[in-house]
């Protein structure tokens, strides 16, 4: 052992300081380290950013995901198109008149139905009217 503390050198003053100074920036890195994982809103804040930016870019993605799918329906829209009008107006014909016959069923049920409301309201009314004629006598 005295072998040991005979070869070693002591520390001069100036390797002493470098050494504290050294020690000091470490444990401030520590300090700062440590309080940053004891802030928890500060962490909380930094997983909400995260979590947004996760959410904007997957709503960008269906966007894009969306208009892709958008464009090819389009164009296969545009192609039977084209290739119905090659085949002739027919096709196109019975389509309108299909639409035309449902169109006026709908209209007529719905105006049968109005029909059927106005009738009730009549003889709602009417009832009220005889019991009032009861009432007075």
């Amino acid at each position: 052992m005295t072998g040991k503390s005979q070869n070693k050198q002591s520390p001069t003053p100036e390797q002493l300081r470098e050494r504290v100074e050294h020690t000091r920036e470490e444990l401030g890195r520590t300090v700062e380290e440590l309080a940053s994982k004891a802030d928890v809103k500060a962490r909380a804040k930094e997983k909400a950013g995260d979590a947004k930016a996760k959410a904007q870019d997957k709503a960008e993605d269906a966007k894009a995901k969306v208009q892709d799918a958008v464009g090819h329906s389009r164009a296969r829209i545009q192609d039977s198109t084209a290739h119905a009008a090659q085949r002739g107006p027919l096709p196109a014909l019975v389509v309108a008149a299909a639409a035309v016959l449902v169109w006026l069923q709908v209209r007529r049920r719905q105006q049968q139905g109005g029909k059927a409301a106005q009738s009730a309201r009549r003889l709602q009314g009417a009832a009220r009217c005889s019991t009032r004629a009861r009432r007075s006598r």
